[in-house]
């Protein structure tokens, strides 16, 4: 066995928890290539929603990536959020994760491509290269209109919470992308509390515009009724069957040690 895939299998089950309040984490960059991952929230009938800039970059999600936890419930701009939704309305809570990189050779030399959450049964669901072209300009429009391109970070912390003033504000999340790239994916990115999405890297595929896009699977992500947001990488094929045979080994283990007591 390899030290490396011991080392990966190790981090699969470790969660980073962070304070979803605590230090200001990278502001949105969707101009500059590399985004910040997003994590977004809405309702439609209070016309709230929330973003939270996890700290992470877009290519932070990759083949060493172990895994993070956030604990919202700590996040003042939650707390507000849930409290402007009210009870009745929680079951009609919306949200998803997003990240871009909308600049090919942008500064980290990486074609255009976006990160997306979606259905476990998969993406892009007859997507074509046409829509992809046009999630750029929704990302970019909906972070311009937060006033966090290229800002410092946030004010007040790594969150936002926003009231929706209408059908052309594009800083509401609601508006400016909705459950699937403000109609330009033929698949929904969004579930409701309680529930779990799997999350893609999207990327052009070839150059005919009637092409269907490509998605690499890259983990899931699960946010629970209490507001606990958990993201997991996908393992690599070896790491499956070390675990796999682990379980096994344990398993013989016991019905061993069954048998000997009998």
């Amino acid at each position: 066995m390899k030290s490396h895939k011991l080392k990966y299998l190790s981090r699969m089950v470790v969660l980073v928890t962070f304070a979803a309040s605590g230090s200001a984490f990278a502001a949105y960059t969707g101009t500059a290539g590399n985004s910040s991952v997003l994590f977004n929230v809405y309702e439609s009938t209070s016309g709230y929603s929330f973003a939270l800039d996890t700290g992470l970059r877009k290519d932070d999600i990759n083949a060493a990536f172990a895994g993070v936890n956030f604990n919202l419930a700590a996040d003042a701009n939650w707390t507000s959020f849930l409290a402007n939704v009210g009870p009745a309305h929680l079951a009609d809570i919306k949200w998803n994760i997003i990240a871009a990189d909308t600049n090919s050779g942008s500064l980290d030399g990486d074609p255009v491509s976006y990160l997306t959450t979606g259905p476990s049964t998969g993406v892009p669901n007859g997507t074509t290269n046409t829509q992809l072209g046009s999630w750029g300009g929704n990302f970019n429009s909906y972070v311009t209109a937060s006033g966090n391109v290229d800002a410092p970070g946030f004010v007040g912390g790594n969150s936002t919470l926003h009231l929706k003033e209408g059908s052309a504000d594009y800083a509401s999340f609601e508006v400016a992308e909705g459950t699937n790239w403000n109609t330009k994916a033929n698949f929904n990115t969004t579930a409701r509390l309680g529930e779990s999405l799997s999350f893609y890297e999207i990327t052009r595929n070839g150059t005919l515009n009637l092409n269907k896009v490509n998605a690499a699977l890259l983990g899931t992500a699960t946010l629970s009724s209490t507001g606990e947001l958990t993201v997991s990488p996908v393992p690599e094929a070896d790491s499956w069957a070390m675990l796999l045979a682990g379980l096994g080994l344990v398993g013989a283990i016991a019905r061993r040690r069954s048998k000997s007591a009998s």
